[in-house]
């Protein structure tokens, strides 16, 4: 009789878990550029890798990460950065204008709002910030939760 609850337990767990575990194909999303505009998987530059970053502007480890992605800026230039957040638009020009002056700009980084907070249920992120590089076909190459995920894609893209 145990047995069984504890297998059922362990059948529980499991399910819990593989609900929690990333995607290993880049999800369907709709998040809104900084203009408003309607911004969607159809709307990928194709044909490179793609960084996903959830970050939130008063968050200290997402800052650190973000001078780090902009200290490193040359090796990122080949690879679409998508910068994710709930924050809204004043938030998110200070915080640039902080901790990554110009990263924004860059003609491979694109900003954008999560207004329907759609991000966490559909990448599951465990923590800020949330860093998620898919190769040109969508598949997940490299995920991290907190500190240290741009030396982790630094290592996926330089080797």
């Amino acid at each position: 009789m145990k047995l069984k609850y504890l297998l059922l337990v362990f059948m529980f767990l499991g399910v819990l878990s593989l609900k929690a575990q990333q995607p290993n194909l880049l999800p369907q999303f709709t998040f809104y550029k900084l203009d408003g505009k309607v911004f969607s998987n159809k709307d990928i530059k194709q044909n490179k890798k793609n960084l996903f970053i959830l970050f939130d502007c008063t968050c200290e480890h997402c800052q650190r990460e973000t001078k780090l992605l902009n200290a490193n800026y040359n090796q990122f230039k080949n690879i679409n950065i998508y910068m994710i957040t709930l924050d809204e638009s004043l938030a998110i020009q200070q915080f640039f204008q902080s901790y990554a002056p110009g990263l924004n700009m860059k003609p491979n980084v694109t900003v954008l709002q999560d207004k329907k907070q759609m991000f966490i249920p559909t990448f599951f992120p465990n923590k800020y910030p949330a860093m998620y590089l898919y190769s040109p076909i969508g598949k997940l190459l490299v995920y991290n939760s907190g500190d240290g995920g741009i030396k982790k894609v630094l290592k996926t893209i330089n080797k």
